[in-house]
């Protein structure tokens, strides 16, 4: 297991799945995301599925490198608390976090599903008129 110290110290994240090691990074990097999509996975060094999806979840977030979300990385084990409340029960989960809230998760093993829940997180909302 090789964790790369990550060489960018820009904040952008584009194309890089960036992992979180302590609660005040993640307040950081929601906080500093705005309205940014944020891809949050949970994860484990442990877990085989999150093992095969390690490398298609960085094919993915190259892929969008230059849309607006950032892609980050939580070990379960030192996180647990949060996913616990965040009723993560698989792994690996992605979760799409917009705003300090969760707006939709999926649980896969597939560039391609993956893929096409961040394109739909990222298409225009059609203006809710009506009531």
């Amino acid at each position: 297991m090789s964790m790369r110290s990550g060489s960018s110290s820009s904040g952008s994240g584009g194309g890089v799945v960036k992992p979180i090691e302590t609660w005040t990074e993640l307040r950081t990097c929601l906080r500093e995301a705005k309205d940014k999509l944020v891809v949050l996975e949970f994860m484990a060094p442990w877990s085989e599925p999150s093992k095969a999806m390690e490398q298609p979840y960085k094919d993915v977030a190259s892929e969008f490198a230059n849309e607006n979300v950032q892609f980050v990385a939580l070990n379960f084990d030192k996180f647990e608390f949060l996913g616990r409340r965040l009723r993560v029960e698989a792994m690996p989960v992605f979760l799409m976090v917009r705003g300090f809230k969760v707006e939709d998760r999926i649980v896969t093993l597939t560039r391609d599903e993956l893929r096409n829940k961040i394109r739909e997180m990222l298409a225009p909302k059609p203006s809710s008129t009506g009531g």
